[in-house]
């Protein structure tokens, strides 16, 4: 997933896997990206000796890579995900004085080179990275990388707030061995041990156990992992897996189950069993999602959304 000047947007509980170069990209253009959030999301198995013209390019994230002049990107979250399996890139972060790049209660698991790289090349960078769980694995080199890596290339600066992270050291997990958590140059660019956050905090320990539970396309009650996602928990939990150069050594796509496959005749994206029972909407009709549901005074597909997310009680749409 690519996300280029775009401002406003909040991402929750996705599967991304088997990406050739970035996993999940912010990018600007000459323009602006900012007020953005991807959380709870599991992000796996891009691919190493694939397709990419450059060789081997299994990554991560890349937040705030840039093109052209006069851009802005900044006010970055990434909260509570599951990064499992990358080369590197887990994430590389720049940014600029616009705001600052928050790295909150992520698992960083099994690179081969790197985990968290920041670099000075789009201008000044704020990061504030707390309560992340660093952990190397079968893959990483054995002189295990820093969970950060600052790499001061131009005049710009960069600023470190970084508290409550760990890089534990598991017994029969590649031996044991982990590594410090910031370099010589993360550690001279540190300023503070806290500071005020967009989202809250929690320690280490208790962020590991829930996005264990809950990263990834899962919702409790409604949909559960799937075969792959369950495959990149396990191997978190077990000290196992590696880097990939195709699907099939993973065991190819997963299936989904009957119960993941939600019936939408018209393919506009809201369900048959939705829109069969409301006023205004048709299941045979893929255009009009944007029909306004008289109840709520919103387009019909934000109705949808907004019910989902239980900002309107179900009862308040309108019904045939």
């Amino acid at each position: 997933m690519t996300v280029e000047d775009s401002e406003r947007l909040y991402f929750g509980n996705l599967s991304m896997a088997f990406a050739t170069d970035e996993t999940f990209n912010i990018h600007v253009s000459g323009g602006r990206s900012t007020d953005i959030t991807l959380a709870d999301s599991l992000l796996a198995l891009s691919l190493d000796k694939a397709n990419h013209p450059d060789g081997r390019h299994s990554k991560g994230a890349l937040i705030c890579s840039t093109e052209g002049a006069r851009f802005e990107c900044g006010r970055i979250s990434l909260l509570r995900n599951l990064f499992a399996h990358h080369r590197d890139r887990n994430p590389d972060i720049k940014a600029t004085s616009i705001g600052p790049v928050e790295v909150i209660n992520n698992v960083f698991y099994n690179p081969i080179s790197q985990f968290g790289e920041i670099y000075d090349l789009a201008g000044d960078v704020s990061l504030i990275y707390a309560g992340n769980i660093v952990m190397p694995g079968p893959s990483t080199i054995n002189n295990v990388p820093e969970g950060l890596q600052v790499f001061d290339w131009t005049e710009a600066s960069i600023e470190i707030a970084a508290w409550g992270n760990i890089m534990p050291s598991r017994d029969g997990c590649v031996n044991g061995r982990s590594a410090l958590l910031l370099d010589p140059a993360a550690q001279r660019a540190m300023t503070a041990t806290s500071a005020d956050t967009m989202a809250t905090v929690i320690p280490a320990r208790e962020a590991y156990a829930h996005v264990m539970i809950s990263a990834g396309d899962t919702i409790s009650g409604l949909r559960v992992h799937d075969s792959l996602d369950r495959l990149v928990i396990d191997s978190v939990f077990a000290c196992t897996g590696k880097v990939i150069d195709s699907v099939d050594q993973v065991g190819g796509w997963p299936l989904l189950a009957e119960s993941a496959l939600i019936a939408d005749s018209d393919g506009d994206g809201l369900p048959d069993d939705w829109e069969d029972v409301r006023t205004g909407v048709d299941s045979n009709i893929p255009d009009d999602v944007w029909a306004v549901d008289s109840a709520t005074g919103l387009p019909h597909v934000e109705t949808w959304l907004a019910t989902l997310a239980g900002d309107i009680p179900d009862s308040t749409v309108a019904a045939r």
